[in-house]
């Protein structure tokens, strides 16, 4: 037999065999992370990774962007390991490189057109050498010969915009009937391994060929000789596919779920050829699988795409212990999970304890968990941990709590690691915190192990920034269920220490209250632990309270508080370095981005943070300066230009000014492109812009001066006519639907008084506006 091999390619040209290409199978796209409203963990609760990727996500179809490998990366170790074996005198490096290296595709066609394959095998300057004149070696050859020419077919692509010249490449008869011919050479001989081997190249080019469904017949014939590996599994999916192809979904998805229920590694690309049926169809399909186990399979296939609970209740009559319903059950609670979980949009507090917990037990569906809790009590599935847990949650939510906390200490008894136990312990928050109706000293003293642990002590893994416990959402129920019972009771201090609110520091008094507590000695251990997690520091107060006294123009105050912040140390993330970092952060030393005394005929906020400054001014300095101005106007010392500049600091100090970042605080947060009705006066407001405004104007010397107030005045006109007409009533896309030129007085005057003035003719020049309003252009 030695050196027949290799002259069974010069027996055709098998050019055609020749192609390589990326088979990429993949399905799933972007990963948006597991549910925000969500605290049932499936990689906790079903505990065996091999179903991971069938777990609910709400984003992509399968959990957490998981893809599927090609058969060629999914086995690829394996099939060098396989081939290594084999043989026998080569590295695994060596036969990787002949298996997968694509830079061999031009010098294998070289080889292939030769009419002496194994002398011109030898002539190619290989990265590593191969003995040629060894049968198993020339067995290897014709093997990655024939693989690899096969993918000239399997691994097609075009262009997806390209609608009229999508031609599908199929490999003729004259190709698969070569390939075949290979293989029957070979069935006479012992060595099974390079039969079975063949075997599969011939069950891959009958797929790839013009008759797709040849491959069944093919497969059937031949199958029982061969052994049950990956390379079988592998087959017999494309078998599925044939079947599929030929539109008999019934015997498609009995063989996928063949595939599903004995090749562990194929089970995602399985569940994604399956194809879903109605009732009917899907009923008669089950007539198509070889025995019960494939059966199991096929109910979890379709309960997958369909209904997974009716999918659950079928597969548990027809085996209870079937390892499949786990996966189906955390698919149902994480689904259920996404509607009846809608506390996390809570946010004014106006929702009490018994009208949420109403809420949540008006969602679940009591059939269902009935033959949840007969499952539980029947104690013959796969993994009770799970059915316990689940049985815990949802009678929490159905207001259950004591059999809930029956349930509590079976799912303890049978959690198996740290990560089940803590999630027991996740659960057992949930139903004493739902069990509250007021918080009291009994109430604190029941909830503050659980709660503490929450916060301070768990210790779930994290992926990708996210805790594999799913706490985000316990952690922010639990703050805003307890912030929702201190505002019942009228404690709205602890109400805003268990969950903030914007507005809440609008008021002074509740500023100086939080201020006390925070620096108190003689706090509860309830409050330190709500003290601890608070996200604002005293520093973010006294900030916030010096930008609200400010606007209410009270300077001297304002600046006092700004001098009560002392620099702390803050924690940020650095991406690039994949680690925190601490560094000093004053509030008095922050630079304001423009200068805020600046007053221009066009507002050009980027334009007056890149010019250059010859002072810069820090929040602190800011208010110093215009309390230094208010002194000169109350004074009487150049009120005009004083005024005019007190009006610019408070012009460019809202939202529409070069020193919006004045606002900018952690408690005030107002940070983007609009402003919350919280505090839309007062940062879209322009009374303290006109009383200065108008101050400078009184105090105008001449008509250049008198010129300029017109028109300034007009600015705060118009910016009041956008608050009153878009900002006040509905989010504003920068699209009005009516006229944006009015005839503001300030215009009205600028013209009928002013019109001989060079600060008109400025103002034509810059001010499109005004010229709209001249009709000008």
């Amino acid at each position: 037999m030695k050196k027949k091999i290799l002259k069974l390619l010069a027996a055709g040209s098998l050019t055609v065999i020749l192609g390589y290409g990326v088979y990429a199978y993949g399905c799933a796209s972007d990963w948006w992370g597991s549910g925000y409203t969500s605290m049932f963990s499936p990689e906790i609760t079903v505990n065996n990774k091999e179903y991971q990727p069938f777990f609910y996500d709400d984003y992509t179809t399968f959990y957490n962007g998981y893809s599927i490998q090609s058969p060629g990366d999914l086995f690829k170790d394996e099939n060098v390991s396989d081939w290594t074996s084999y043989l026998k005198k080569y590295t695994p490096e060596t036969v990787e490189y002949y298996l997968y290296n694509k830079d061999l595709d031009a010098p294998l066609r070289t080889i292939s057109q030769a009419k002496n394959p194994t002398a011109e095998f030898k002539k190619q300057n290989f990265k590593f050498t191969l003995d040629t004149s060894d049968e198993k070696t020339q067995k290897f050859v014709l093997f990655i010969m024939l693989a690899r020419g096969i993918e000239t077919y399997s691994n097609q692509t075009y262009n997806y915009w390209d609608y009229d010249n999508r031609v599908q490449l199929n490999a003729d008869t004259d190709f698969t009937g070569k390939v075949e011919n290979l293989y029957k050479k070979q069935t006479s001989n012992k060595d099974d391994f390079f039969k079975n081997r063949m075997w599969f190249q011939v069950v891959r080019s009958k797929f790839y060929s013009s008759d797709r469904g040849s491959v069944i017949a093919f497969f059937n014939d031949t199958q029982k000789d061969q052994p049950k590996n990956s390379l079988y599994y592998q087959a017999l999916s494309y078998v599925g596919g044939a079947y599929k192809n030929l539109k008999n979904y019934e015997k498609a998805n009995a063989t996928f779920a063949q595939v599903f229920n004995q090749c562990k590694p194929m089970m995602p690309s399985a569940l994604f050829d399956y194809k879903p049926l109605e009732a009917a169809a899907f009923k008669a399909s089950l007539s198509q699988a070889p025995n019960q186990s494939v059966k199991e399979a096929m109910y979890a296939l379709q309960g997958y795409y369909t209904n997974e609970f009716s999918a659950m209740q079928d597969l548990y009559k027809l085996n209870p212990n079937s390892p499949h319903i786990d996966f189906l059950l955390s698919r149902w609670v994480n689904i259920n999970e996404q509607s009846i979980n809608i506390y996390n949009e809570y946010e004014k507090l106006d929702i009490d304890a018994k009208k949420v917990k109403k809420e949540l037990k008006d969602k679940v569906n009591t059939a269902e968990l009935k033959w949840i809790n007969e499952v539980v009590n029947d104690n013959k599935v796969h993994n009770p941990y799970i059915w316990k847990a689940t049985a815990v949650y949802f009678n929490s939510l159905a207001g259950d709590y004591s059999k809930a906390d029956k349930l509590l200490k079976d799912a303890h008894t049978l959690s198996q690691n740290a990560n089940q136990k803590n999630q027991v312990r996740s659960l057992r928050l949930l139903n004493n915190l739902l069990s509250v109706d007021q918080i009291d000293l009994k109430a604190e003293g029941k909830l503050i192990e659980d709660v503490n642990w929450l916060f301070y002590e768990e210790t779930f893994p994290v992926k990708d920034y996210v805790s594999e416990g799913r706490t985000d959402y316990l952690q922010s129920f639990t703050k805003k269920y307890i912030s929702s019972l201190y505002k019942k009771k009228g404690d709205n201090l602890m109400s805003e220490l268990s969950y903030s609110i914007k507005g809440f520091y609008k008021d002074q008094k509740q500023s100086v209250a939080m201020e006390k507590l925070l620096l108190s000695s003689q706090r509860t251990a309830w409050q330190d632990l709500f003290v601890g997690i608070y996200p604002y520091k005293l520093a973010d107060i006294y900030e916030s309270r010096g930008i609200y006294l400010f606007y209410q123009d009270k300077i001297d105050e304002a600046i006092a508080e700004f001098e009560k912040i002392t620099p702390f140390e803050s924690k940020t993330y650095n991406w690039e370095k994949d680690t925190y970092e601490t560094r000093m952060v004053d509030y008095k030393t922050q630079e304001l981005p423009g200068n805020p005394f600046n007053g221009k005929i066009k507002d050009c906020n980027d334009c007056d943070h890149v010019a250059k400054q010859s002072v810069k001014y820090s929040q602190l300095a800011f208010l110093k300066k215009v309390k230094e101005m208010k002194a000169k106007i109350a004074a009487g010392e150049d009120v005009y230009n004083n005024a005019l500049l007190v009006g610019n600091a408070f012009y460019n100090a809202s939202y529409f000014g070069n020193a919006r970042a004045f606002y900018y605080n952690n408690i005030i947060n107002e940070y983007g492109n609009s402003i919350s009705n919280e505090h839309s006066k007062m940062l879209y407001g322009m009374e303290n812009v006109q009383k200065y405004y108008n101050i400078a104007k009184k105090a105008a010397a001449d008509n250049e001066q008198k010129a300029k107030m017109a028109y300034m005045l007009a600015k705060t006109q118009r910016n009041e006519f956008y608050y009153n007409k878009y900002f006040s009533t509905t989010t504003y896309w920068g699209y009005p639907d009516g006229a944006v030129i009015q005839k503001w007085q300030g215009f009205v005057d600028l013209k009928t008084n002013y019109s001989d003035t060079k600060y008109y003719q400025d103002v034509i020049a810059e001010c499109g506006y005004f010229r709209k309003y001249l009709g000008l252009q």
